[in-house]
């Protein structure tokens, strides 16, 4: 009598294979849970750290504005002067919307307009001086 004609040993067998192929999914099920959870975690890091850096501009922003508003208020100012300025700048853009987009500046060398954010003249290739941008421009 061969083995496979065994009931008992069949049943075992198809057991002992259902058991090893459900051992390697579930290895496999949970290896991919923990590199979810890894890539869940990096990405929340990334965006942890943005967090941080637009956290540190604002705090930069603040002491900027506190700064101006003392030097403003030593030369008189009132809030009311503060709020028509700031009417103002907002509408420079050309939309009161809270927001100053910043615009194009000219190139020294060609002329031509300096689209925001280059160091260079996108046609000549003339860099673009301190004095050509705003003096917050970095901030």
């Amino acid at each position: 009598m061969a083995l496979e004609d065994v009931p008992e040993i069949n049943d075992h067998v198809g057991m002992f294979e259902f058991f090893l192929g459900y051992s390697a999914g579930s290895a496999t099920a949970t290896r991919a849970a923990t590199l979810a959870r890894s890539a869940a975690a990096a990405d929340g890091l990334r965006n942890s750290n943005r967090v941080e850096d637009v956290n540190e501009r604002v705090d930069q922003l603040m002491i900027v504005v506190r700064a101006m508003w003392s030097l403003m208020e030593k030369q008189g100012l009132t809030p009311q002067d503060l709020e028509a300025e700031i009417d103002h700048l907002d509408q420079l853009d050309g939309v009161a919307d809270g927001a100053i987009r910043s615009g194009p500046v000219p190139c020294t060398s060609c002329d031509s307009m300096v689209a925001p954010g280059l160091k260079a003249c996108q046609f000549c290739g003339a860099p673009v001086t301190a004095g050509d941008r705003h003096p917050l421009s970095g901030v």
